[in-house]
């Protein structure tokens, strides 16, 4: 988990950046059946610039629709606890922005409802990867799609330009890399008289998440089996558990890097600390307000070694569901269209570093060839692409904050070895999915999306 500071930062750069034309497909209907309804709306990741934003467009929508809105926020490391007390309590606002690691808690608990008849035709707006990949996971592990994503993310390796061409590596965005290649690159920048370290390492909540991705390049991109059984127990994946983290057992990363979540990992690498960064689109905002072209740019994650597959995790930053609590759900329904509106979404994702989820905001000079997010864009449609499975339909929100990042520090402590630190994670994971299976005999496992 991570905290979405690029909003802070990247506020400055919508002023000077320059504006692309579009002619959007979306009508701005001045529908004023739902004039007078009083909404609620839950921000989980308050900032200034998050609040100045949502408060000018609930403005334009009172003014297009007659229905007011009312902001709320949450800091980001108390909403998921806010949300179970919410939920169970029964006092949710209409619209809540939520994140797919609680989705297992939200709809098992019926806190949100489906949105598959609201979205109907509508999809056809959305981009290929909206549809294959993140609406099909959903459909996939929950049955229906309860999400619309405020924009799209998808992970790339922030690589600081200016080390390279110190230590004469040449690097191609379109060309790529194996997963060899960028690992031997991080031992290359890594030169500590210089106080120079070839990664920002993340040793502290959110640990695993990187992690499990690269050991899923072992696995097809599954997590488990037809029967639950989980698939990273395997010599080949515990001999890349050690290779992942021995880039911090190598000295390849500050040892402090142990405690690390987002806010460290990226301030070490804009401030000079660390040569690559592996983390979301939403990262370029951050760098394109406090570095120059010269010092940074973006490589695609690493294919696997094993079948030359692209496996790279996409989500929706933020996104926004509409509250079973709502006594005015239809309403919030147009709420959640407004913000997606391409105008307005085109708005949102050059705030804050997102990928727009409409096909017709494609045009974007700043996500097409040349501009700071194409690497990701590329990705997007890479067909090698595959996004692995996740975790699990059922809630592990108390394993990600905890257990997940504190087995790997002991091990990376040398209080256990890695067999332990790995088998305690996967045995925990199976234990739970298995359950899962039994609770919900009609459910199936969830397998890696393609855009196949």
């Amino acid at each position: 988990m991570k905290k979405r500071l690029c909003f802070i930062l990247a506020a400055a750069m919508v002023v000077g950046m320059a504006q692309t034309s579009f002619v959007y497909a979306d009508d701005k209907s001045d529908d004023k059946e739902f004039a007078g309804t009083a909404l609620r709306f839950l921000d989980v990741s308050p900032s200034e610039a998050r609040q100045s934003y949502y408060e000018g467009a609930f403005s334009k929508f009172e003014d297009e629709t007659g229905i007011t809105v009312t902001y709320e926020s949450v800091p980001w490391d108390d909403a998921a606890n806010k949300i179970t007390v919410l939920g169970a309590s029964g006092q949710l606002p209409d619209v809540l922005t939520t994140h797919s690691g609680w989705l297992g808690q939200l709809t098992s608990s019926d806190w949100i409802i489906p949105l598959t008849d609201y979205l109907g035709d509508s999809t056809d707006d959305y981009t290929v990867a909206v549809n294959k990949l993140f609406w099909q996971s959903e459909k996939d592990r929950f049955g229906d799609i309860y999400t619309v994503p405020d924009g799209m993310m998808v992970k790339g390796i922030f690589v600081r330009k200016d080390w390279c061409e110190e230590a004469g590596i040449e690097l191609d965005p379109e060309k790529g890399w194996t997963y060899d290649e960028y690992f031997d690159v991080v031992e290359k920048l890594t030169d500590k008289e210089k106080k120079h370290y070839g990664v920002s390492y993340r040793g502290a909540r959110g640990a695993f998440d990187p992690l499990m991705t690269y050991l899923q390049n072992y696995t097809g991109g599954n997590t488990y089996d037809s029967e639950g059984n989980i698939l990273i127990k395997s010599d080949e994946c515990l001999e890349a558990f050690k290779k992942w983290t021995g880039l911090y057992l190598n000295g390849y990363a500050p040892e402090d890097a142990i405690n690390w979540g987002f806010t460290e990992m990226v301030d070490n690498f804009i401030g000079g600390l660390t040569g690559t960064l592996m983390n979301d689109s939403e990262v370029a905002a951050t760098c394109l307000e406090n570095m120059s072209d010269d010092q940074w740019m973006v490589m695609p994650v690493p294919k696997s070694e094993k079948d030359g597959k692209l496996y790279n995790l996409i989500n929706g930053s933020y996104s926004l569901s509409i509250s079973s609590n709502s006594e005015n759900p239809d309403a919030a329904w147009k709420l959640i269209e407004f913000l997606n509106r391409t105008d307005n979404s085109s708005e949102y994702c050059r705030l804050s570093g997102l990928i727009p989820i409409k096909k017709d905001a494609a045009e974007d000079e700043m996500y097409g060839k040349g501009g700071p997010y194409y690497t990701f864009t590329m990705q997007l449609n890479d067909p090698d692409l595959v996004v692995p499975a996740t975790m699990g339909a059922f809630d592990y929100t108390d394993m990600h904050q905890g257990m997940m990042h504190e087995e790997i520090q002991k091990y990376l402590l040398g209080d256990e070895d890695a067999e332990t630190a790995l088998d305690t994670i996967a045995d925990e994971l199976e234990t739970r999915m298995k359950n899962y299976l039994k609770e919900n005999p009609d459910a199936k496992v969830e397998t890696a999306l393609t855009m196949d």
